[in-house]
This record gives structure tokens, sequence and C-alpha cells, in this order.
């Protein structure tokens, strides 16, 4: 209701005046039929950009296992943590770890980053 239109209601209710929470509850219905309709008229195909990786992504090459990827046992001894701590890791993110041949192999890149260590 615009206020044009709410006060031609008021006219013409005569002494019936609307209530302030109505009036309230109607403003605010209002700002959101106008939030989406500014929303509507844009393109709702936004372009993503791609964000580059906070830190390169090592690649997942055979001669660089033993040098950029260990297995988890030797990541657990090499950074003091459990095996389980580190196959948690690897299996929710899979960037983190990839299996090979049933062994899981970690990137060291990736665990001095997740451990803020340089």
């Amino acid at each position: 209701m615009t206020d044009g239109t709410r006060q031609k209601f008021v006219a013409r209710a005569g002494a019936l005046a609307l209530d302030p929470q109505l009036e309230a509850y109607v403003a605010a219905a209002e700002a959101a039929l106008a939030d989406l309709r500014r929303y509507v008229r844009r393109d709702p195909i936004a372009i993503v950009q791609e964000r580059p990786a906070p830190f390169p992504e090592p690649e997942r090459r055979d001669e660089l296992l033993g040098k950029e990827w260990i297995e988890i046992g030797a990541a657990a001894g090499r950074f003091s943590m459990s095996k389980d701590t580190i196959w948690r890791w690897c299996d929710r993110d899979r960037a983190f770890g990839w299996k090979r041949g049933g062994r899981w192999f970690v990137s060291i890149s990736k665990m001095r980053a997740r451990l803020n260590m340089k």
C-alpha cells in the first residue's frame, strides 16, 4: 500500500484508524516486495569468477611420490600426529590427499598449510 492509497483508505474508513502494528507489517511486506522486484529485474545468471587457490595445487604424478606426496604413516611420524586424524582430513577433503593402489598419500605442502608451518 502506498502512502496515497493508505490515506485514501483512512479517509474512506472515516473514524476507523489502522492498527499501528498492522501498518508496520504492511510496510515490512511492501519493503520485501520492493526488494524482490529489484532482485527479479537483475540478471539471474551472474558470472562467477574463479578465485585462485591460496596455495598452488601439488601435481599428482608418480614421480612426486615420496617427495611431495607421502603415505599417511610417514606423514604421521613426520608431523607428530595420529594416522587417524590425517586419514580423516584426506577423507573429508579429497584435494588434501589421494588414494593410489589402496594407500592414501597426503601432500606435504598441504599438511604444512593446514598446520600453519612454513
